[in-house]
């Protein structure tokens, strides 16, 4: 698990730092001067006045529109640049709990409300480490809204193994639709997690998706629990 969320870290901070504040380029010709007014708008906004940049944005359903969507509620929550993200990712391999615990447990949202609203736009974004870090991010806040008491991995991972599991499972068909039905040119740590993910859908049921979900996070110490074929 440590070695897949290693080179998983190094995909999101080679590609998720980078394309966080991507440019735009291609956009319907109507659309392009809304769009690049509100990239030159999010290269300076602050936690403050990241959400006004894209407002014009709001009717618009194009994949660069929710990139910047996607964008601006990261701003927003205080992950807009990249030592911010990275801090957050270098707790992968520090404390007792597993590495993808580790990054949850920094990852919060402020509000359940504006976790749901990145979620589905990074989900609808066509970048696929947009909807990976949507989906953390979304655990994270489910922790938080759960339990506002839990701050270290191993509180994280208490509070994981009791939400609903079926909240888990849905939240993996939609990562696994949205970053791996078309990942067959992507680097190896994205292929690999794209595999589990995939055998977790093998049960066709979101209850036991979510349950394999908890088994992963728990570093496969939970057999009862398990994954199709562990």
């Amino acid at each position: 698990m440590k070695t897949t969320m290693t080179k998983t870290s190094m995909i999101l901070s080679a590609t998720a730092l980078t394309a966080i504040m991507m440019l735009a380029s291609c956009a319907k010709e109507s659309d392009l001067d809304t769009i690049k007014d509100a990239q030159m708008c999010l290269n300076k906004a602050t936690t403050a006045t990241a959400q006004a940049c894209v407002s014009k944005l709001s009717a618009m359903t194009s994949d660069q529109a929710n990139q910047l969507k996607c964008a601006a509620y990261f701003i927003q929550e205080g992950f807009g640049s990249p030592t911010t993200l990275l801090n957050a990712i270098s707790t992968a391999n520090t404390g007792n709990s597993s590495s993808t615990v580790n990054i949850i447990s920094q990852l919060s949202f402020s509000s359940q409300t504006n976790s749901d609203a990145a979620y589905s736009v990074c989900n609808s974004s066509g970048i696929a480490v947009y909807s990976q870090l949507s989906s953390l991010v979304q655990i994270s806040t489910l922790v938080k809204t759960a339990s506002a008491t839990a701050t270290t991995g191993s509180d994280y991972a208490t509070v994981i193994n009791a939400l609903p599991a079926a909240t888990l499972g849905a939240l993996v068909q939609t990562t696994y639709t949205s970053s791996c039905s078309s990942s067959s040119g992507s680097g190896e740590a994205l292929q690999e997690y794209c595999g589990q993910l995939g055998e977790a859908l093998a049960s066709n049921s979101a209850s036991a998706v979510g349950a394999c979900l908890k088994y992963k996070l728990a570093g496969g110490a939970n057999p009862g629990n398990g994954c199709p074929n562990n």
